[in-house]
């Protein structure tokens, strides 16, 4: 596969990146990415993974456009109160790149589907915001040995890592037993596009040169004081 004169223009800039050329621009655009959850952290992810140039793209995602969603899900707009997420996403991404195929799951992720939706991707970023759905990913994942990139945002913290790869564990690992949570967190807007993006950064870093840098690492983000920490964690 070789780039055409327009991918080599739109992508210039990344090819500039030292490290990152030809070769790199185009296992990306024969990548293929599930991503599960279009809101907060989807809406930064999905942006910036399709514009680098993932050739293929699956959007999971169930939930409608509220108004609640507008304070920091920058893919929609109040124009799209009521609309179904993932036809909305489906919608600006494409106008975004249109060489990006995606498909659309308008529905929620099950034991009963999961395995059918995920299968045959490179990878698979969770930017869910609940832990049955994160649970039910990472052992997917890891029955079908497929990085699961993982990311959270809430109040004014983040995290992110890379699980299910050679030199990773598990996110059940992790956190063997459910953490606590409320039904409804607070999360302040630009939060969960900073851990978006790092979500996006590590899968293009997967999918264009086969290592994260969060391979069996924890990237904890305290978005008050903008100290970052990284903690080695086991298999």
């Amino acid at each position: 596969m070789e780039l055409t004169k327009e991918q080599q223009e739109r992508f210039r800039r990344s090819l500039k990146v030292e490290g990152f050329g030809p070769e790199e621009q185009c296992r990306l655009l024969r990548s293929r990415v599930a991503v599960v959850g279009a809101g907060g952290l989807g809406s930064a992810a999905l942006s910036y993974l399709v514009a680098a140039g993932v050739g293929h793209l699956t959007l999971v995602e169930f939930d409608r456009v509220s108004l609640s969603n507008l304070q920091r899900q920058i893919l929609y707009t109040t124009a799209d109160l009521g609309e179904p997420k993932a036809e909305v996403a489906a919608m600006r991404l494409s106008r975004m790149h249109p060489g990006c195929e995606i498909r659309v799951e308008d529905r929620r992720l099950t034991e009963a589907c999961a395995e059918e939706i995920l299968a045959g991707h490179d990878a698979v970023v969770d930017c869910t915001d609940n832990y049955e759905t994160r649970y039910l990913i990472d052992d997917c994942c890891g029955r079908l040995a497929i990085p699961m990139i993982y990311g959270t945002a809430e109040q004014m913290g983040g995290q992110v890592s890379v699980f299910h790869t050679a030199s990773s564990g598990s996110y059940r690992a992790l956190y063997p037993e459910r953490p606590d949570s409320l039904s409804e967190v607070g999360v302040f807007p630009p939060l969960v596009g900073v851990i978006g993006s790092l979500q996006a950064l590590e899968t293009l870093k997967w999918l264009g040169k086969g290592r994260s840098s969060l391979e069996g690492v924890l990237f904890v983000m305290d978005g008050t004081t903008l100290q970052c920490q990284c903690f080695q964690i086991g298999r």
